[in-house]
């Protein structure tokens, strides 16, 4: 890998970005809360079944044979206790915090090489908002119609509000 890509001023940056993110209470947060689902056994193979399980009926799906009513409880059933599982829930929330802010520095960081400035929060917010509604077709709003918040993968159900699993 050639490191010779950022020139000097970048570099110093992007270190004290990085210095910045993670010396970051919740990124602290977030990673304490990660170590912990790793050391529970418990936890982790309850996470692994949910995930396992739930690749298994997409699989099905994609092969066009959709889940029996049994199937999708049953799913229901794990992910409720992965939900329930306090070590599960936290390792999930961390994750999605994270994620959130990885992604949303990502946009800054790719809005101020396409506007040849740094972007403003409300810019950002704006772009976000359109990349969930391409994404989901809840046109960004999903927060306001269900509780998936920033982490929406719904699609419309036909009604009212949204259709989405969370």
């Amino acid at each position: 890998m050639n490191n010779n890509v950022l020139d000097d001023q970048i570099r110093t940056a992007t270190e004290a970005l990085c210095n910045i993110l993670a010396q970051d209470q919740t990124v602290v947060s977030s990673k304490a809360k990660i170590g912990l689902f790793f050391q529970n056994p418990d936890a982790t193979k309850l996470f692994e079944e949910v995930n396992s399980y739930g690749e298994e009926l997409r699989n099905k799906h994609l092969a066009g044979m959709p889940p029996t009513e049994e199937e999708i409880a049953k799913f229901d059933a794990l992910r409720e206790s992965v939900i329930k599982n306090d070590v599960a829930r936290g390792f999930l929330e961390a994750r999605q915090s994270i994620d959130g802010i990885l992604q949303t520095v990502n946009q800054y960081l790719g809005m101020s090489i396409d506007l040849g400035r740094a972007p403003t929060p409300a810019e950002v917010e704006e772009a976000q908002k359109q990349a969930m509604s391409s994404s989901c077709g809840c046109s960004g709003n999903c927060s306001d119609d269900c509780d998936c918040g920033d982490d929406c993968e719904c699609e419309k159900d036909g009604e009212s509000g949204c259709g989405c699993s969370h």
